[in-house]
């Protein structure tokens, strides 16, 4: 990515491991972000303890409080310089998601706080950028990509969790999947659309990471030089990967690179 002034990247769920993750690693290169937070002091707490300094987060990253149910928090985020030549986002990197719980039930023992908060996350994302190119027609010239961070074991083309594996993602974690596959959905479905018009991303790029273990810290994980990475039709399948390799990944293949040859791609990583 070659940064300008105006260009920025906005962030979702940016107190969620991978996504701080990247965060960091994006405030770390120079380049301007903005992020959606219930709690503001909480994302700037955790960026000061990856080392993140107070000046480096004022220069570089605006904050907006509100959460995903809120489109005019949501369109903040998306937007800038309203008043002076609106200038939209360039990417945006959602890594929404809700906190697993444990219920009385054999079929589905674990659900999620929300169970349809990545699905509700999509649409109202979606429905800021409709908003917004009708507010500020000429955004519409220069529509972001997107990134979201789904999981394996949720394609319909091939098998991508380990035969250990299989009965935890298909059986015990089959009510929060469910989300994950209406978020990519609602995503692929608006991407296929047989006018560029109608279209409302310039790219998507969906991540499906196995099961996720550590935190956002930075200094955690492998590297994400040593992930394996596969695609859909030929998954890398493995058992575990750290949040912050995850994090690390999509900002130096996807927001550093610029590289376009992800889009439309559901890229699987593992260690």
């Amino acid at each position: 990515m070659t940064s300008t002034s105006s260009q920025f990247i906005a962030f979702f769920g940016a107190t969620g491991g991978c996504t701080n993750a990247c965060l960091v690693h994006t405030l770390n290169a120079g380049l301007r972000a903005t992020a959606l937070a219930r709690t503001p002091s909480k994302l700037t707490d955790m960026l000061l303890a990856q080392g993140i300094n107070q000046a480096t987060i004022n220069a570089q990253l605006t904050i907006i409080k509100g959460d995903i149910a809120d489109i005019a928090a949501i369109k903040s985020v998306l937007l800038s310089n309203k008043d002076s030549g609106a200038v939209i986002t360039l990417q945006i990197i959602s890594g929404i998601g809700g906190t697993p719980k444990m219920q009385w039930s054999l079929k589905t023992p674990v659900t999620i706080d929300n169970p349809e908060i990545c699905a509700t996350a999509t649409k109202n994302i979606m429905q800021a950028l409709r908003e917004i190119y009708a507010e500020y027609p000429s955004t519409s010239q220069y529509k972001p990509s997107i990134t979201v961070i789904s999981t394996t074991g949720v394609s319909d083309v091939r098998e991508d969790v380990p035969f250990a594996f299989r009965f935890l993602y298909h059986v015990t974690l089959a009510d929060p999947h469910k989300d994950k596959k209406e978020m990519e959905r609602l995503i692929t479905e608006n991407m296929a659309e047989p006018t560029e018009s109608t279209r409302l991303f310039r790219g998507a790029i969906v991540v499906r990471p196995t099961l996720m273990k550590g935190d956002q810290n930075v200094k955690g994980g492998k590297g994400w030089r040593k992930l394996k990475v596969g695609q859909e039709n030929k998954p890398a399948v493995g058992y575990s990967i750290h949040r912050a390799d995850i994090g690390q990944w999509i900002f130096e293949q996807i927001i550093k690179s610029g590289d376009k040859s992800w889009f439309g791609q559901k890229i699987t990583l593992t260690n």
